[in-house]
């Protein structure tokens, strides 16, 4: 299989300059002499226009809430939502974010504190320098296979913190809240540039389960928080296409059935802030992509 490198070096990507290289070295060889036999002509890429986050086209977004545009990520050119198609001749990616330093804290709690105790927590998570609890996703996709992720998945209170941090629920997908504390509890679920909770959970009682489906009525990241106790948090990432991803501690994503097209590539961490590269994706070509924090 073919493959082809992108990497994000500082505000510039390395994969765009050797693009252009490319180009002009086969207009050189083009004028030079004709070729014994013509290949025939690849397909046409679908050129995705990308709302730019900052100043650079590569590099670190602008200002703006976190991971805002995944609420857009499956919007093209015609502002048509994602459509589950065949694709006849799709590319694969596959890459690795790296440059995070390993980050723990310590959580004191200053409430229900016979219920609350101290604890770590790690926010950044890094195995062999690559950096872990990232959502890496494609903006632009407008079609392809079925999302992959969960419609129902759980959201445990349990010792004063939320478990698990971050997740990928489907679009319409139910959060099973499930409280394991004698304390009273108040989640709000506030979606990513909103300020008026999507939903509010009561929890109060030991063992109470409550289904909440408010939350994933639209794509993108919802922060669930609670007003009364500050130090519990944790994300939902609602998935508008399959091309959504959460990283290991190595770092390491992969998408695959990627129709052929230039996308913006978005890179979102709840402590490093927002990175975006563009990418070419060809059929049959597997992409590989490098980004450093």
């Amino acid at each position: 299989m073919t493959r082809r490198t992108h990497r994000a070096v500082g505000a510039w990507s390395v994969g765009a300059w050797r693009d252009r290289l490319l180009v002009g070295v086969g207009l050189l060889i083009g004028a030079c002499g004709e070729r014994e036999t013509a290949s025939p002509a690849p397909p046409p890429l679908v050129d995705v226009p990308v709302e730019r986050t900052g100043p650079a086209e590569d590099g670190f977004g602008g200002a703006g809430e976190p991971g805002a545009s995944l609420a857009r990520a499956a919007r093209g050119a015609s502002g048509r939502a994602y459509e589950v198609a065949a694709v006849a001749t799709p590319g694969t990616v596959t890459g690795r974010i790296t440059g995070g330093t390993p980050f723990d804290t310590t959580i004191t709690p200053t409430s229900d504190t016979e219920t609350c105790r101290p604890f770590s927590e790690t926010l950044v998570s890094s195995l062999d320098g690559g950096v872990g609890g990232v959502v890496v996703w494609l903006e632009g996709v407008t079609t392809g296979p079925v999302d992959d992720a969960p419609q129902r998945t759980p959201l445990v209170l349990d010792r004063c913190r939320l478990v698990p941090r971050l997740q990928r629920v489907a679009v319409g997908g139910t959060v099973m809240v499930n409280g394991r504390d004698a304390i009273f509890a108040r989640l709000q679920f506030v979606a990513s540039g909103g300020a008026t909770p999507l939903t509010t959970v009561f929890l109060s009682d030991v063992g109470q389960v409550v289904p909440v489906s408010d939350a994933t009525v639209r794509p993108g990241l919802v922060r669930i928080q609670d007003d009364r106790h500050p130090w519990i948090r944790a994300w939902l990432v609602v998935s508008p296409h399959p091309f959504v991803s959460i990283t290991g501690p190595d770092g390491r994503f992969a998408f695959a059935g990627v129709p052929p097209g230039r996308y913006a590539l978005v890179a979102w961490h709840e402590r490093l802030g927002e990175r975006r590269l563009r990418v070419r994706i060809d059929g049959g070509v597997q992409t590989t992509v490098e980004l450093d924090y």
